[in-house]
């Protein structure tokens, strides 16, 4: 029981009694919608009667109680309708609308469970999120709904609801989520077109000069037709920029945006004119400012790159050309291109790789061709001989030579030097820092006959590093020599490496020695010379600094110098399997891989041309390179490569044509018989004249 504000004592309890009858007896059941009587009554049932006891009852007790009984014959319902007298329940959910920068305006619904009185009133309360304690906004609302006024700008508050009836306040209906009392942002600023395509349109815009109290949450991109009213949802996004898809080519279209806080929507901000729909015109462009004078030097094997960013509307169509040569890609060549950039990159590289490199850029708007100019540094070709040797006395002699006609693509820096005494199989080192092509040789032996020899050297930068690695595999080996190479050190030991130094010995043997004459080797790599057949070698390599030398590394397996032979193969790329077009006037450049041991001998052939002295031929281990230069009709037709070794014979064939403007030349008329009679020096002016004159009746002749 409790005392109300009357005075009277209500009993906190709830007891329906109901008697039945029935045959047989019939089972009986207690039920209430939405509630389990088991936890909350206490049910007593016998043949003739039940009792149902709820004891400290409240209103969550009040509702429809109903009693069932059933037996063969039917069943039996009955409904009690308990009303208890409470405090009323927790209001509606609660809604808000109208916020400004210092006022909210909150809504809600009555409560399910009125306590069983009539609810004379509800109570309004706030507190900011920061605080815990709660401030009545009006304790006398008859409404159900409450302009709650007064609130600091930019300060979230929470707010609840209770109801009250004659026996009291109910429980509270709360907000989840603090709200900041705000209005609506200004409208964004200058809403910009920054791009089309031909079904998009890309749009900026700058922030509102002011949120209106609470933080902008988002913008609403909208849009309509020219010359319609009716303005539709186009996106929304929380950034300054935005995409709209799924335009109409060609059609004209307008745009406007609206900011978006805790209040609501700002005022539109329109762009400035409307845009019709469809893919700019640009002609493309390259950007070679990357590349310094447009050239790019690397050493032969390494790779290299041609990097260039590219743009044009719409994106471009990328060609690259080595000359008059188009690239595509294959194990060695690899061309990535994305709207805009595109790269050429070239493995193992080769002196064949160099030259003018045009990429070519091409859509609606124009055709541009860059160039690009790559210069491959390879070895030297040997010095153009014969060494002519003057001066001769007892002690000394004078050396002279020409340079080599290849240079390796880089000047030639210095000349080593050689000689060697007759009947021995040793060169020595005669000068290996030689500026000029002449020398003066020294310390001679009297009546010794000497043999000399010159090479030409290119200039590299090499970077090592200290302690030397472990040995590699043998990289080649022939009947009488080793060649080997090995791993760069992992650790400099602060100063930069001054060479390595490399050291072998016979199988069976103890022994250590130096197969080099030189102190240090520079590079990590050397060729063991005159070596015996059917004798086994080891080898360990050490590195030195300003500091001494390394420990050396552990000793390679026992190796046997062997001559290795292969069958001779030429591999040709995807372009030179198809006819190879060139126009007349360009350069002809035919490369194709070539592989065999020992290394083959090669050859090139076209019926009715000379092209030893025609064109251009650069051979080495691994490919073999024909360039002719100004092209005409003459050179069309087809080129027989043969590459042959003591194990066999390989030939291809590459099929060219020439196109384009012809020009003729007077000395095409001539046969060989006639060039060597112009050259002569036994005939006169006037048989040299005839010769001329009647080559220019055949060329009149095969003009028409």
């Amino acid at each position: 029981r409790f005392t109300n504000v009357t005075g009277e004592k209500v009993t906190l309890c709830i007891r329906l009694f109901i008697a039945f009858s029935g045959r047989p007896v019939p089972t009986a059941v207690w039920s209430k919608a939405d509630a389990n009587l088991s936890l909350r009554a206490d049910i007593q049932t016998t043949d003739s009667f039940s009792t149902l006891t709820v004891e400290e009852c409240n209103r969550n007790d009040a509702g429809k109680y109903v009693f069932t009984v059933e037996n063969n014959s039917g069943s039996k319902s009955i409904t009690f309708t308990v009303k208890v007298l409470d405090t009323p329940g927790p209001p509606g959910p609660i809604t808000f609308k109208d916020v400004t920068r210092g006022s909210i305006t909150l809504m809600w619904d009555a409560p399910v469970l009125d306590g069983g009185s009539r609810i004379h009133h509800y109570v309004v309360e706030k507190r900011e999120a920061s605080r815990r304690s709660w401030q009545v906004v009006s304790s006398k609302c008859t409404r159900q709904i409450f302009k709650v006024t007064d609130l600091a700008e930019g300060v979230p508050y929470y707010y609840r609801v209770s109801a009250e009836n004659e026996y009291g306040v109910g429980e509270p209906c709360e907000l989840t989520e603090p709200i900041v009392a705000t209005e609506e942002p200004a409208p964004p600023k200058r809403l910009d077109i920054v791009d089309t395509t031909k079904s998009s349109v890309v749009l900026a815009w700058l922030k509102p000069d002011h949120d209106g109290g609470s933080r902008v949450t988002g913008y609403l991109l909208e849009m309509k037709q020219k010359g319609s009213d009716k303005w539709i949802p186009a996106g929304q996004t929380k950034q300054l920029t935005f995409t709209v898809e799924g335009l109409v080519e060609n059609t004209e279209y307008e745009f406007r945006v609206k900011a978006r806080n805790d209040a609501g929507y700002s005022e539109p901000r329109e762009a400035f004119s409307s845009v019709i729909i469809k893919e700019p015109q640009i002609e493309p462009t390259a950007d070679l400012s990357e590349i310094s004078r447009q050239l790019i030097t690397c050493k032969a094997g390494s790779a290299f790159t041609i990097d260039i960013p590219i743009s044009g509307r719409p994106a471009p169509k990328v060609t690259w050309k080595l000359e008059e040569m188009r690239l595509k890609e294959t194990e060695r060549v690899t061309i990535k291109t994305t709207k805009d950039r595109t790269t050429l990159t070239v493995k193992d590289s080769m002196r064949g790789d160099s030259g003018k490199y045009y990429l070519t850029l091409e859509n609606t708007a124009g055709v541009k061709t860059f160039t690009v100019t790559v210069v491959v540094i390879g070895r030297p070709g040997p010095v153009t001989g014969p060494i002519e040797i003057s001066s001769v006395s007892a002690e000394s002699c004078m050396l002279t030579w020409k340079e080599p006609e290849d240079d390796g693509g880089s000047d030639i820096t210095n000349y080593i030097v050689e000689k060697r005494e007759s009947g021995t199989t040793a060169w020595q080192l005669v000068n290996s820092s030689v500026k000029r092509t002449q020398i003066k040789v020294t310390r001679l032996t009297k009546y010794q006959e000497y043999s000399f020899r010159v090479s030409g050297q290119y200039q590299f930068r090499v970077t090592a590093v200290n302690a030397a690695g472990n040995s590699e595999p043998i990289v080649d080996t022939t009947m009488h020599s080793i060649s080997l190479a090995w791993s760069k050190p992992t650790y400099d030991g602060g100063a930069d490496i001054l060479g390595y130094v490399l050291e072998m010995k016979e199988e069976g043997t103890e022994q250590w020695y130096r197969p080099h004459t030189t102190p240090t080797l520079r590079n990590a790599e050397f060729t063991v010379t005159g070596l015996k057949t059917a004798q086994k070698y080891q080898f360990r390599v050490a590195a030195t600094n300003v500091n001494g030398m390394s420990e050396f590394s552990e000793s390679s397996a026992e190796i046997e110098p062997v001559e290795r032979i292969e069958k001779p193969e030429l591999e040709l790329a995807d372009d030179l399997r198809k006819t190879v077009t060139v126009r007349a006037g360009g350069s002809l450049r035919l490369m194709v891989s070539v592989s065999g041991r020992p290394a083959p001998v090669i050859t090139w052939s076209k019926q009715g041309i000379d092209l030893v002295s025609r064109g251009i031929i650069d051979t080495t281990d691994s490919y073999t390179l024909l360039i002719v230069d100004k092209v005409n009709r003459y050179d069309a037709g087809k080129y027989v490569i043969e590459a042959e070794n003591q194990s066999g014979k390989k030939s291809a064939t590459i099929s060219v044509k020439v196109y384009g403007k012809y020009y003729y030349s007077y000395t095409w008329l001539l046969d060989y018989s006639q060039c060597m009679l112009l050259r002569s020096k036994k005939f006169s002016h006037f048989q040299r004249k005839f010769v001329v004159l009647n080559s220019m009746k055949l060329f009149e002749k095969s003009k028409k």
